[in-house]
Formats: structure tokens, C-alpha cells, sequence
């Protein structure tokens, strides 16, 4: 039965409840047909890769575009730098993208990252991963890449995370090619998705540092799917994003990892949401970006964007957006605010209420 007293708690508990919920505004939005493939940086440092209508970058503050040399499969930003990948290797600018270098020659990289301004990692296809440890001025082979047994021509190396100096993991995937229909989208925004050939399990590989990169630990094991994204803390709590390209029942799963003990558990999954970035906070909590699946992918392969946050990785809540958002991906910027940023041009900018 509820009482009086009962009423009064919970009504403020909601009430302090929305006030630490974030309140997030629209800081940019790029024109109309503009597809993002890769973002990095933060409020006062924005850089947004562009593949239409174009292969370009966007810089803030300046709100200026400048060319790339070809389509960024990711962008990463280091003191007076601007990096990317791309199909053919690996480019850097000093000038803001007026020109760019091509430091080094790789297929079809997948993502850079810098664990601080000295060290970098960048990634890909055929088993490559390549390590700087002079802030970019040259870039070798890192030998942990070759630690799995898997082939080269099926391996993929594609996301890359450090929680600190110190401590970083890298994944990729080994999945030999099969035959059935498949797609570049995800089955959930496929107008054919029904006809997609089911999702098989495939060898999902782990390479982890806790001394800088002088020595990984690796792992492989079956899954389904692919761990698109991997955060963790100082703390070594961390989340793993699953997404499942091909017919599967979800759309994508996110499991909680303790690094201490090795346990892991499904905390979110849902056939109404797409989850399509992960990020702990400081407080303990975490954040979800989401697309809701089309209903009809063959007027529309986007979805409404949800944002989900947790206090305790058991109980999600949808955040508030300030207008309906639609996009086929949405990326999370640990910055200071945090920033979403849509695959179709549109940042938004977190903060207290």
C-alpha cells in the first residue's frame, strides 16, 4: 500500500533523480546529407570525418571543412595533430587538413588511438597493428599481433582502449568468409534483412597490456558477433559492446567486465535498441548510445537516437534529447562534457542540470 510518506520519498527521488540527469543540447549541426564515419576530440578540439557528400573533415572551433585524401575510417587528435585511417594507410596533418602525409601504407586500417602524446596504436585488416612510441614520427609493426594462430586474410583488429597509460586492450576478430546473403549494413537497417544468412560464431581475440605495450597478453574464443567497443576505468571495471551484423535475435549486447577477477555479465540488451557506443563514468554509472531499429528499413535505414544511462549497470533509464535525432550510428566522446555525435551530423553536448 502506498502511503503518505511512501509518495513523498519516491516523488523526491524522482525529483533528484532528473536533476543529475544530464541535459544535453545541440552545439552543431552540419548540413543535410552529411554522413560521418569518424569523430574525436572534444568541446574546445572537434574534428568530424565526413564521406558524404564528400571525404572531408570538420574542425571546431573554426567551423571549417578541409579535404581528406580519402574516406576516414577514423580520426584521432595528438598536440598540434590531426590523424586518421583509411583504406590505403595512414595520414597525418599539421595544418588543420590543408595538407596531409601519408606516413605509412597499410590495408583497409580500422581505428588510431593514442594511450598519451607519445604513444599511439593504429589498426586494422590482415592482422595489423602498428605502434608508435615517438608521438607519430615513425610507426612499427607490433609483434603481439601475430600472437593469435588465426590467418591473416580473416583477421581484423578494430577497436583499441587505454584506462590508463598503462593499461590498454585491443580486439579484433578472425572470421573466414561463408556463403549466404550478407550486406554493409547491419541486418536490423537491411531492407532484405530477413533473408540475411543467420549470425555464426566466429574467434573474437583480446590482446591486453598493463605495463605500457612492453608485453600483451592475448585470447581468443568463439562468439557470436563482434566486441565493436571495450571501456574500462582506473578501476578496472569495463564494459564490452557486442554487436551482431547478420540475421541474430538482438541487434547488439553489452556485458560488464571486471578486470580483477575476469567475470563478465550481460547488463543490456534489447530487440527495440541498437546499441552503438558504451561509456562508464566517474560516478560508478554508465551510458548507452542507441538507434532504435527502422520499422520499415526500405523507406528509411535510420532510427531515432537513445541515449540510456545507469547508476548501477541493472536499471537503464532513457535521457531526455532535447528533438528527435535520427541516424544509423551515434558515437560517445569521453570528453569533459561528454559529447553524441550522430553518423548524420548532429553533436550534442552534456551537462548538469
Amino acid at each position: 500500500m502506498l502511503t503518505r510518506r511512501s509518495f513523498a520519498a519516491s516523488t523526491l527521488s524522482a525529483s533528484l533523480a532528473a536533476q543529475q540527469a544530464p541535459a544535453w543540447s545541440v552545439i552543431h549541426k552540419l548540413e543535410s546529407g552529411t554522413l560521418l564515419t569518424a569523430c574525436a576530440g572534444n568541446p574546445q578540439a572537434l574534428a568530424l570525418a565526413a564521406s558524404e557528400p564528400a571525404a572531408r573533415i570538420f574542425f571546431f572551433p573554426g567551423n571549417d571543412w578541409s579535404e581528406l585524401p580519402e574516406s576516414a575510417s577514423s580520426v584521432a587528435i595528438t598536440e598540434g595533430v590531426v590523424w586518421i585511417t583509411g583504406a590505403s594507410g595512414l595520414w597525418r596533418s599539421s595544418d588543420r587538413g590543408k595538407h596531409w602525409r601519408r606516413v605509412h601504407e597499410a590495408a583497409r586500417l580500422a581505428m588510431i588511438q593514442f594511450a598519451d602524446e607519445q604513444t599511439g596504436y593504429a589498426l586494422g585488416a590482415e592482422k595489423t597493428i602498428l605502434e608508435t612510441r615517438d608521438g607519430g614520427a615513425t610507426w612499427n609493426d607490433l609483434p603481439a599481433a601475430e600472437f593469435p594462430s588465426t590467418s591473416p586474410e580473416s583477421t581484423v583488429y578494430h577497436w583499441v582502449d587505454f584506462a590508463t597509460p598503462r593499461v590498454g586492450l585491443i580486439t579484433g576478430v578472425s572470421r573466414p568468409s561463408r556463403r549466404g546473403a550478407t550486406g554493409p549494413l547491419p541486418a536490423w537497417r537491411d531492407p532484405k534483412g530477413k533473408d540475411r544468412r543467420p549470425e555464426w560464431p566466429a574467434a573474437s581475440i583480446t590482446l591486453e597490456t598493463r605495463d605500457g605495450g612492453v608485453t600483451w597478453k592475448h585470447s581468443t574464443t568463439s562468439l557470436f558477433g563482434r566486441i565493436t567497443r571495450a571501456r574500462y576505468t582506473r578501476e578496472g571495471r569495463g564494459l564490452a559492446l557486442v554487436e551482431f551484423h547478420d540475421r541474430f535475435e538482438f541487434p547488439s549486447e553489452v556485458f560488464s567486465i571486471d578486470l580483477r577477477s575476469g567475470k563478465s555479465e550481460r547488463v543490456f540488451r534489447r530487440t527495440d535498441r541498437a546499441v552503438t557506443d558504451v561509456l562508464l563514468s566517474k560516478n560508478g554509472g554508465a551510458l548507452l548510445a542507441a538507434i532504435a531499429p527502422p520499422r520499415n528499413p526500405a523507406q528509411s535505414t535510420l532510427g531515432t537516437v537513445h541515449v540510456l544511462a545507469s547508476r548501477d549497470l541493472s536499471s537503464w533509464e532513457e535521457q531526455p534529447l532535447p528533438e528527435p535525432f535520427y541516424a544509423g550510428r551515434v558515437w560517445l566522446l569521453d570528453s569533459d562534457p561528454v559529447l553524441l555525435v550522430t553518423d548524420t551530423g548532429v553533436v550534442l553536448q552534456a551537462s548538469p542540470r
